[in-house]
């Protein structure tokens, strides 16, 4: 059984909202609602999808408060919730009739400021097709600009791992490029 995360900054307002305080949720929605928000436009290529996904994701951690333990950072289980979430929609019969209907690059409209200019389609085509496991420390690390620390912090993985997988990301990119 891994320690509990004492040093976690939300574990305070974690713990109100278990006893009953709901500004406590209003609180952490502030704090993780535009990362989450962002993660979920990278994984779904679609800002007004993912903003209901993150809205699910906040609902579902409301009401699956109770079953927060303070084993892993709140950060790591409230994504593991969005990714979940991304999980069904990917499955989701809505999903699968957009993909029929509208090509690919249509689902990858979220653009950074590296991402500007027409050349980068092929790559954010290429990172759709990504498998989830390498594309979820990719988009956190290289388009999100989080450490490995921090990205392993939110899917509950070690530096090591998010390491690992991005440069299994890269090689695949490569591949795919070619």
């Amino acid at each position: 059984m891994a320690a509990p995360q004492k040093d976690d900054p939300d574990l305070p307002d974690v713990e109100a909202l278990q006893a009953g305080d709901e500004a406590a949720l209003d609180r952490l929605m502030q704090r993780h609602s535009a990362g989450v928000t962002a993660f979920l436009t990278r994984m779904t290529g679609n800002h007004s999808d993912a903003e209901e996904l993150a809205q699910e994701t906040f609902v579902r951690a409301f009401f699956q408060i109770h079953r927060y333990r303070p084993r892993a950072p709140f950060i790591a289980w409230l994504y593991r919730i969005a990714r979940n979430l991304c999980l069904d929609y990917f499955r989701s019969k809505a999903w699968k009739q957009k993909l029929r209907n509208e090509p690919l690059s249509v689902h990858l409209e979220e653009k950074t400021s590296s991402e500007s200019d027409d050349n980068s389609e092929p790559l954010r085509s290429a990172i759709a097709t990504l498998p989830l496991k390498l594309r979820e420390p990719l988009i956190l690390t290289a388009l999100e600009g989080h450490s490995h620390e921090e990205a392993g912090r939110r899917l509950g993985l070690s530096p090591k791992a998010i390491e690992v997988k991005c440069y299994r990301a890269r090689n695949a990119l490569r591949k795919i490029m070619k």
